[in-house]
This record gives C-alpha cells, structure tokens and sequence, in this order.
C-alpha cells in the first residue's frame, strides 16, 4: 500500500513538471497573425503530436497536414465547444536551447473567423488534459525503445554465443589435428628407428668384409 501510494505520488510530480501554464499568444496561420492558445510540454515534438493526432483520430476526424499545422474541419470537441469548429495545431520545439520543450500552439476558427478568444479557457483545460495521455505514450515510447534494445542485446548475446560454439568446434578439431600429428610422429618415429636398425645392419656387414 505504501508503495502504491509512493507511486501515485511521483506520478503527479512527474506530471506536474512535465507541463508549463498555458498561455494566450500570437502564431502566423494563413497569412496572418492569429491569436492561439500554447501549452509547453517537457516531451519530444514526436511524442506530443502522436499523442494529439491519437486522441483526435479517436474522436473519428481525419486530420489534414498544412503548412506545418495539424488541422481538423468541422469537428466538435465537446470539452472545448458544442459547435462544429476548424481546430488548427502546430506542434514545435521551443527553441534551439530548450529542445527538451514542445509548444502545442492551438487556434480556432469559426466560419474562417478566429474564434480562439472566446474559447481560451476550454481550449487551456483541453491543452492541460492532454499531459496524462502524453506521459502513457511517452511510457509506451521508452517500453518499445528498451524492448528493441532487449531484442538487439539478445541478439547480440546469440551471435557470440555461435561464435563460442565455432570457436569451441575449431579448437576441437585442432586438437584432433594436435593428437593425429603426435600419433604420426610417434609413427614416424618408430619408423625412423626400424630405418636405422637396418642403416646400422647394413653397416655392419660392411664392417665386417
């Protein structure tokens, strides 16, 4: 129980400092300055946008790639608006130093008018709600990249383990070869022996006339 308990509580923190206050700012979108609403996150620009594009295909809308925004036509978001509205999102890094940051910078628009003020405080919550399902795809992120890892060490550890067994069948058969060369000496030996044996009778004889 304790340790459950110690869990949920490093959840929430990790939760907590994963995500900066949404804010109201200015982002250029269609060839003009439109107000939007940012949320930072202490995630990769990959594991936000899938995490974005996830939740949105759920929801049953196609999502169209324009100029570097991710948009959704005639979509109704209940969390944000009952009505249907084009909802336009352009997921970055912060900056070149704070790479480590992804901005999620959302607009609204309602019959081609920008309609994010009216919405600013439901589209903050919807920016906000997004950490708890960002944080399990990151978790599903790291869960695939360790099990590649485990994959590719396995099989590393496979490749040495045939290298020991070739290895292992090559200083078999080379001490195969060691003990039918000392066998073939010994031979040899025996045979030079007999070889003299019958150089020396020989000389004898010789000797002896």
């Amino acid at each position: 129980m304790c340790m459950k308990y110690f869990l949920m509580i490093v959840m929430t923190i990790t939760l907590q400092n994963s995500y900066g206050q949404a804010y109201e700012s200015k982002i250029d979108y269609n060839k003009t300055s439109q107000a939007a609403i940012v949320g930072e996150y202490k995630y990769s620009e990959e594991i936000v946008e899938k995490t974005l594009r996830d939740k949105l295909e759920r929801m049953g809308y196609k999502i169209k790639s324009t100029k570097g925004f991710l948009v959704v036509s005639n979509a109704v978001i209940g969390s944000v608006s009952s009505k249907p509205l084009e909802y336009a999102f352009k997921v970055e890094r912060k900056s070149r130093k704070e790479k480590d940051i992804t901005l999620l910078s959302a607009i609204v628009n309602e019959n081609e008018v920008n309609a994010t003020a009216d919405n600013s405080e439901k589209l903050k919550s919807f920016l906000s709600e997004l950490i708890p399902s960002i944080e399990a795809t990151n978790v599903d992120f790291m869960v695939n990249e360790q099990f590649a890892a485990v994959v590719k060490s396995q099989k590393k550890l496979k490749n040495l383990q045939n290298d020991q067994n070739s290895m292992e069948r090559k200083v078999r058969n080379l001490q195969d070869d060691l003990k039918k060369n000392a066998k073939d000496q010994d031979d040899m030996q025996k045979e030079i022996t007999k070889q003299q044996e019958v150089l020396d009778a020989l000389k004898a004889k010789k000797t002896d006339k």
